[in-house]
């Protein structure tokens, strides 16, 4: 129980820092955490390195954080992951996505005004989320051109990790929080 507490409170700071300004990461009227922070306390031996791992993934260079974004929101569509898709379509608008490329997004579809970069790391989060086996040459190629090679190698972990929220975030069911309980109403 103490470990659980110790993590609520880590996690109640780092969202705090990190994320409360754009989404709701706990609930105002009961002060529960919500989507892979409340999932994480059932089990805080993961809950600590979900958080040493985001942390590490937030300090990395190589991505744009408006391609990253992108390429969050093609996994969390795809996936079905809807507080992930809430969350990041609030983060992709203030970077600087329109509302007709998030729409496209959300519709699992490319928006044709996306930077070379921007569609690079679109098409890899895509293919990782449709097919299995390696990735087509053809499409690291161009992620590493567009990208760097740091950059595509960055865009993959992001993916993965954003795959494994996905698919705890499904498992147990993490809702969207109401109109009338998020922080941005």
């Amino acid at each position: 129980m103490a470990d659980t507490r110790a993590l609520y409170e880590a996690f109640s700071r780092d969202n705090a820092a990190v994320h409360d300004a754009y989404f709701t990461t706990k609930l105002p009227s009961t002060g529960a955490l919500i989507g892979p922070w409340g999932i994480h306390l059932h089990t805080p031996r993961l809950g600590r390195a979900l958080m040493d791992f985001t942390t590490a993934l937030r300090e990395l260079p190589e991505l744009k954080a408006k391609t990253r974004e992108i390429a969050i929101l093609t996994v969390c569509v795809r996936e079905r992951a809807f507080y992930e898709v809430y969350a990041h379509s609030r983060v992709a608008l203030l970077l600087g996505l329109t509302d007709q490329e998030l729409n496209m997004l959300v519709y699992g579809l490319c928006p044709e005004s996306l930077t070379g970069e921007e569609k690079a790391a679109y098409d890899v989060a895509r293919e990782l989320c449709t097919s299995s086996g390696p990735i087509a040459q053809l499409t690291w190629d161009t992620a590493v051109v567009q990208l760097g090679r740091d950059g595509a190698l960055a865009l993959v972990q992001h993916i993965g990790h954003y795959r494994y929220l996905a698919t705890i975030e499904r498992g147990f069911d993490a809702q969207v929080p109401a109109e009338g309980d998020r922080v941005e109403d």
